[in-house]
């Protein structure tokens, strides 16, 4: 018996009176404590998880959005005309000036092109916007700005919408460059949006990376409490006595907690869709599919990260160690695109960075496998390398 167990254990006549005591209360505050500090593994996950989370989103959400690709087709030729003063023949070349502000504009990242065949290429992902400055833009800006002619002077741009902060800093970034190149932004922006030209709500835009966040969390946690209260009340131990193989029991402990998740997901889908009714441009089966793959990799996960976790407080904890830096580095809340080069290369490795792809590709831009295949083929890859893990693990600890 402890030495805890035992001061608490001689100290009941603490207990026996009626009246309320502090040092009672001192006595079991003193054993909790006693307990966690001696569990070093659990001190250092409440000391260390609070830092670690708290840089990593400090980290996140502290900077602008920037280097957001975009396409420019600059077709305008310029614009000579005699100007008095000087007396001379000037030339205006305003397309120039916008394309030489948004090179220099670290909100977004400069590509050249043809607008129409980019803009397939804003419907595969590559860009978020692609911008067409006609070839009289600067003659029709200077007779609109210095002659006072009643024209319509226009700039096309074909949109991602699904993404409303980002939407929104592309446009200003073009309506700050048109201030900058001659004094105005009263240019008309002809905006045309990209997959089905719908204007998507909050709700819509959020949604999907909100489903992949409460998978990961929701499933991550279920499973990782489920297998260590398989190890706490000793079912566990029984099983490594009996004929069972580890794979068998890995494997029973796989399907069960799948099912699981599967319910989660049907929860899931039927409140998003009858109370929210959030928009599913994409095949539904091919959704519902990608939903239980991307659980399945979180259950393995969870079996895998189990073995390092002694009791139900470090299983808990282990979720939201997991789960929170994957939403501040997924690009849920800020573009992975914003992040530094080393940076945006973790997030590659993190499973939300496709949960969020992959569902926001099927609900909101109707993207099939054709589109999906290489964010598929990556879960299929993460899901494969823990379940390897998780048998390594497993087979070790019944050799133990």
């Amino acid at each position: 018996m402890s030495k805890d167990n035992i001061e608490f254990i001689e100290s009941r006549e603490y207990f026996e009176s009626s009246r309320f005591s502090f040092k009672r209360v001192f006595l079991i505050a003193r054993r909790i404590l006693r307990q966690i500090s001696r569990d070093k593994r659990t001190f250092g996950m409440i000391v260390i998880m609070p830092v670690v989370i708290m840089l990593i989103f400090g980290f996140a959400l502290g900077g602008e959005i920037t280097n957001i690709p975009i396409l420019i087709d600059n077709e305008d030729k310029g614009y000579t005309t005699f100007v008095n003063p000087p007396g001379v023949n000037v030339t205006f070349t305003f397309g120039n000036n916008i394309t030489t502000v948004l090179k220099n504009d670290d909100h977004v990242h400069f590509n050249s092109g043809n607008f129409l065949n980019n803009k397939k290429n804003v419907d595969d992902g590559l860009y978020y916007a692609a911008i067409y400055i006609p070839a009289n833009f600067s003659e029709c800006v200077y007779n609109k700005t210095h002659n006072g002619a009643q024209i319509n002077v226009t700039i096309d741009i074909y949109i991602d919408a699904t993404k409303p902060t980002i939407k929104a800093t592309v446009l200003v970034a073009l309506q700050e460059a048109m201030q900058s190149a001659f004094g105005t932004n009263t240019i008309v922006i002809h905006q045309e949006l990209a997959f089905g030209g719908i204007d998507f709500s909050g709700l819509d835009t959020s949604i999907p990376s909100v489903i992949a966040f409460v998978i990961s969390f929701l499933v991550l946690l279920i499973s990782l409490l489920t297998i260590k209260r398989e190890a706490i009340g000793g079912t566990e131990e029984r099983l490594y006595g009996t004929p069972l193989k580890a794979s068998e029991r890995l494997v029973g402990y796989t399907v069960a907690l799948t099912v699981l998740a599967i319910i989660i997901v049907s929860a899931i889908l039927v409140i998003s869709i009858a109370l929210f009714g959030v928009v599913i441009q994409g095949d539904i089966l091919l959704l519902i599919g990608m939903l239980v793959l991307f659980s399945l990799l979180h259950v393995l996960l969870a079996v895998f990260l189990s073995n390092f976790a002694k009791n139900e407080l470090q299983a808990v904890q282990i979720a939201p160690l997991i789960a929170l830096p994957s939403m501040a580095l997924s690009g849920m809340l800020v573009p992975v695109s914003s992040f530094p080069v080393v940076v945006q290369i973790i997030a590659r490795f993190i499973p939300l960075y496709y949960g969020n792809r992959i569902f926001e590709g099927i609900m909101l831009k109707g993207w099939g496998i054709i589109q999906l295949w290489p964010d598929i083929l990556i879960i299929t890859i993460i899901a494969l390398v823990c379940f390897v893990l998780a048998m390594v693990t497993v087979k070790d600890k019944i050799k133990a």
